[in-house]
């Protein structure tokens, strides 16, 4: 599932990406890349969507096969931030969130650097495995709200997607937002490798645009992370 749909955008990640550095060396401060980030946004919130619908709408045994992968990651996740923060204070999980955000950030970069559109693949895991913890937190509020009346109301079943999509995109927005930042840098300072000399004029023009957007991307990834430990955990 997740091959696939990499596949299919990788044309368009690496179209974007020339036309970025296209715009960028015909008109340094032109927009900063506001349409390239909406694009590679909505076309997350895509991905969330359609992962997230087929895992609330098909039946209990085609989740569990189709996204066993996913369903271990967040079992594993959630186990290791238990025992990792027991005893620990707000501050301590704050650290821990933003580090191992940061250290998926660097990975984006790095992975578009070497292969161009590399961070895709990061990116669409990362959509399906959100897509999954969405899709688990609508079900369990569907199954609840059931049990307890009997059936499901169409304002339960809005409540319930409304909450999903709230307690995680929240926070999910902006991090993810900040990998696809961090991926388009990378790819730019591969496509300035490829066709400039590191003494052009036109390279440290681009390398002064990646620091650009290297620097938004930390602060989205601080920001995410200061929603995640304050905000998200308010919603249920």
């Amino acid at each position: 599932m997740v091959f696939f749909s990499v596949m299919a955008t990788i044309p368009l990640m690496l179209k974007m990406i020339l036309f970025e550095e296209k715009k960028y060396m015909s008109n340094p401060y032109d927009e900063k890349h506001i349409g390239a980030i909406k694009f590679f946004v909505f076309m997350f919130l895509g991905m969330v969507g359609a992962y997230t619908l087929f895992f609330v709408m098909l039946p209990e045994s085609s989740v569990s096969n189709l996204f066993s992968i996913q369903i271990e990651t967040i079992n594993q996740i959630n186990t290791d931030i238990s025992k990792t923060i027991t005893g620990k204070y707000i501050g301590d999980l704050f650290s821990i969130i933003l580090i191992n955000n940061l250290k998926v950030m660097v990975f984006a970069l790095l992975f578009s650097f070497i292969y161009g559109s590399g961070a895709i693949f990061i990116l669409t895991w990362n959509a399906s495995v959100i897509s999954v913890a969405i899709g688990s937190l609508i079900r369990k509020m569907i199954y609840v709200a059931g049990s307890a009346t009997g059936s499901v109301s169409v304002t339960g079943y809005f409540g319930a997607i409304t909450t999903g999509l709230s307690r995680y995109l929240l926070h999910g927005i902006p991090e993810i937002g900040a990998y696809f930042v961090a991926g388009l840098a990378g790819g730019l300072i591969s496509i300035a490798t490829i066709k400039y000399q590191m003494n052009d004029s036109n390279f440290s023009k681009i390398m002064r645009d990646v620091l650009f957007l290297v620097f938004i991307s930390v602060l989205l990834i601080v920001l995410s992370a200061i929603v995640e430990v304050s905000i998200s955990p308010m919603i249920a």
